[in-house]
């Protein structure tokens, strides 16, 4: 009996082409890794390597500038009599107080130690009074009660005066000490050959931050007698910690295991996803061990990654209050969800925020410029982004987070739940769903999609969507939204695997013979379906995909809206009504009508119960919305954000959707595709989404603008349409299953040269194994296309990656790293200093 059970197993996949294949992928990764050796030996370390020689420089009595704390004269005379023979001088004090940025400044004279002239000056460091290792930095990132970090500018100024003798040396060195620096021409440390404009350098308790490079300069640039240290892009009052600085100190030699971490995923993603990798061969089947292992693996990697995510900007260690921000003239209070769970909690739905009585007396409280000009004459308080009504404060964001989260939280616990932490819920939530949500739409439509295609379009559904986003900057505004993409990827779950076997009740999928439905499935979807109506209503588009995804139930099984079934499609409405009615009552409760959620009430910089952006700049809005270019610089952190003119509501982005997710592209190519779009019955799905994600990108754009945050709206729609035309394509590629043979042998014996040579050993396998069902039929002839849109679409899937993770460290954007984790932002910029021009 063992023997007939094991002979009815597919055969192995273990024939000498996918040996050679085998082969292929350890050389690859041997490659890999002398070219990840290199990099961090060489690249990463090229600052260690062109300090190794240079010039020796000896330095003078420090000058303080005016807008800076001056040391004890004492302190001072030691710390110059200590430089003076020395490349390294204390600063003469451990602290400093910024009184005046514009004049915070020290003046060091410096020579050259082997002739006492001008010095050539390659490499400073400012060290504060202690440093860290990087394994402590994120306990210190947002330590308020001491010293975190200071941003330092740099400028170079030549006397001009040659030094014949050693007389003519002590001579100027006198000079030095009593010269008034102020008169002296200042040009930056990085006007250069190749000009770097970043002269400055923000430093941190952190060794690997403290280092920065001149740069190549030019003869007229290339010597120097003075070095000044600045303060400018501080502000008055702040801390300064400078223990001692040192010019033209040797960069050490270092290894990171973070940068060697992040070399490695790079390679295991391209060595797995490229053209030529065994994934392309392999089938999709979720009902296999290996993909179940793999995605938990998936699941449990995103959950660290959105962890870490949620840390970059502060979160746990990030006290979190209400602040006045003077550039509106408005309190911004971050807590909205807080207390909103706590007002459900005490029986009433407005908040417990203060309400200045001038808006009670204002004739239009909604005016922005007026209430501007209240706040500067009288100190009226108020509240941005709250919805202002009738005499009280509400929130016009979704409240189901309010009910499931915050307030069971603060019953259980007596505390407020972090904004970080809900943030993080919902985002693993919304990734425990979507990956084998993903995996499973895929499997059933399109049963003959490799596994490296569909990793690929799972990794889509992960990064086309604001949830990084919310997650990098959480808060109550990416809260609602959040919780709309984690009900939404497990209501179509529950409707996607609602199809069972008549007979073993395990998922059907595409499975051909009796099937049944799942009543407790479809029901439970239903549920997490409309919960949207309480998040962000955008998202009840998604209910429309009940249609094609139950219409065999409903057209042909009549399991679904027919006599027969009565019950399960009373069930049906009950579970929508069941959620969808207290949320009617809550709206009216507050505004006095059921579809009123207060947006429109939301005191912020226009007045929304009658401002709408022109209608003349929807086309170009639009255009921003989807194809504004992301932008690139030279330097660290190289994706810089985009902005625009418009004069409408617009925010700091990365660029445009399409421009982000260009494996979304594909979603336009559906009309080119409806054929075989039809032929896998999901050709009105992915009009719903086409149709939808225009519907909403039109609904955003002309309420709030031009805005990155709101690209999770529609994003899941075009993700989902570009999922369905690019299994499409794939599926063309290859050959029907009966040619599969006929083609293998054929394309084997045609190959000939050194350019055919892998295509020529993957049709090998292809016939070695055509008895296989867990690898696909080969590409077709012409193995090129094929080769280069699996190219395509895996650098596609990892340009979205790199400008996701990359993207946090745009300084532009909103919560920038150099102000939320100075810690974090210097350190990986350290990575790149060698590459200084």
């Amino acid at each position: 009996m063992s023997k007939t059970a094991h002979t009815s197993q597919p055969p192995r996949s273990n024939t000498p082409a996918l040996r050679r294949q085998h082969r292929r992928t350890a050389v690859l990764w041997l490659v890999a890794l002398l070219v990840i050796a290199g990099l961090e030996v060489g690249v990463f370390n090229l600052g260690h390597w062109r300090t190794t020689h240079v010039p020796a420089v000896t330095m003078g009595s420090p000058v303080f500038g005016g807008g800076i704390t001056i040391p004890s004269p004492g302190d001072a005379d030691d710390a110059a009599d200590d430089g003076a023979a020395d490349t390294a001088a204390d600063a003469a004090s451990t602290t400093f107080t910024i009184t005046n940025p514009d004049t915070a400044t020290i003046d060091i004279p410096v020579r050259d130690a082997a002739t006492g002239g001008a010095a050539e000056i390659a490499s400073i460091r400012l060290s504060p009074a202690a440093s860290i290792p990087v394994s402590q930095a994120a306990s210190h990132a947002n330590d308020t009660a001491s010293w975190t970090s200071a941003t330092a500018s740099f400028y170079t100024a030549d006397t001009d005066t040659a030094l014949d003798s050693e007389a003519q040396a002590d001579a100027e060195e006198e000079a030095d000490a009593t010269r008034n620096t102020d008169d002296l021409t200042w040009r930056s440390l990085g006007d250069g050959v190749w000009s770097d404009p970043d002269n400055t350098l923000t430093y941190t308790s952190i060794p690997e931050t403290q280092y920065t490079l001149a740069g190549q300069k030019s003869d007229e640039n290339r010597y120097s007698t003075w070095l000044r240290i600045s303060f400018e892009n501080e502000y008055a009052g702040s801390t300064v910690s400078l223990a001692s600085y040192e010019v033209n100190p040797t960069i050490p030699f270092s290894i990171s295991l973070a940068r060697i971490a992040v070399m490695l995923v790079i390679a295991a993603f391209v060595i797995c996803f490229r053209p030529g990798s065994v994934l392309w061969r392999r089938r999709l089947d979720i009902t296999t061990r290996g993909h179940k292992v793999a995605t938990g693996a998936a699941i449990a990697v995103t959950a660290v990654v959105m962890l870490l995510v949620t840390q970059a900007t502060g979160g746990m260690f990030k006290a979190q209050g209400i602040s006045y921000g003077w550039g509106f003239n408005h309190w911004f209070d971050p807590l909205q969800y807080q207390r909103l769970g706590e007002a459900l909690l005490n029986g009433h739905l407005w908040l417990d925020l203060p309400v200045d009585n001038t808006l009670q007396s204002m004739s239009n409280p909604y005016n922005y410029a007026a209430r501007q000009s209240l706040n500067e004459a009288t100190g009226a308080v108020y509240f941005w982004d709250h919805a202002y009504f009738q005499g009280h404060y509400y929130s016009y964001f979704g409240v189901v987070p309010a009910v499931l989260l915050f307030a069971p939280f603060e019953a259980l616990t007596g505390r407020w739940l972090p904004n970080w932490a809900a943030s993080w819920v919902l985002g693993v939530a919304f990734a425990a769903f979507a990956i084998p949500m993903t995996m499973r739409f895929i499997q059933r439509f399109f049963p003959r999609v490799s596994q490296a295609l569909a990793w690929l379009c799972a990794l889509t559904m992960l990064v086309a969507n604001s949830a990084w986003y919310y997650l990098f900057t959480p808060s109550f505004y990416g809260i609602p939204v959040l919780a709309s993409m984690a009900a939404t990827a497990a209501g179509l779950y529950f409707w996607i695997g609602a199809r069972r076997d008549a007979t073993t009740g395990a998922w059907a999928g595409c499975t051909p013979g009796a099937t049944r439905v799942s009543a407790w499935r479809v029901v439970l979807g239903c549920v997490l379906m409309a919960l949207n109506f309480g998040c962000r209503p955008q998202f009840l588009v998604f209910v429309l995909f009940a249609f094609p995804i139950f219409w065999d139930e409903i057209r042909h099984s009549r399991q679904i809206f027919s006599r027969a079934s009565w019950r399960l499609s009373c069930a049906i409405v009950l579970a929508f009504l069941a959620v969808i009615v207290p949320l009617l009552a809550y709206n009216a409760a507050r505004f006095g009508s059921p579809l009123d959620v207060g947006s429109n009430y939301n005191l912020t910089a226009f007045d929304m119960t009658s401002q709408r952006p022109s209608r003349a700049l929807m086309p170009i809005a639009l255009l921003m919305q989807l194809l504004q270019p992301a932008a690139f610089g030279g330097s660290f952190p190289f994706i810089e954000t985009v902005d625009n003119a418009l004069p409408m509501p617009c925010e700091p982005s990365l660029g445009g959707f399409l421009a982000l997710v260009p494996f979304a592209l594909v979603a336009l190519f559906f009309w080119m595709e409806r054929r075989r779009l039809k032929e896998r019955r999901v050709w009105a799905l992915t009009v719903i989404c086409v149709a939808g994600a225009a519907a909403v990108l039109l609904l955003d754009t002309m309420t709030a603008g031009v805005n990155n945050r709101y690209y999770g709206d529609f994003g899941m729609l075009l993700a989902f349409a570009a999922i369905a035309v690019a299994c499409c394509l794939e599926e063309s590629l290859r050959l029907p299953v009966a040619q599969e043979s006929i083609h293998d042998g054929s394309a084997a014996e045609g190959a000939e040269g050194a350019e055919d040579a892998e295509a020529s050993a993957d049709d090998a396998a292809a016939t070695a194994t055509a008895a296989d069902p867990r690898l696909l039929p080969a590409f077709r002839t012409g193995y090129a296309p094929a080769r280069l849109a699996a190219f395509a679409a895996a650098a596609a899937v990892l340009f979205s990656l790199i400008m996701v993770f990359g993207g946090m460290f745009a300084t532009g954007r909103y919560d920038a790293l150099p102000s939320t984790n100075p810690f974090l932002f210097s350190y990986v910029k350290s990575w790149f200093l060698g590459l200084t021009m």
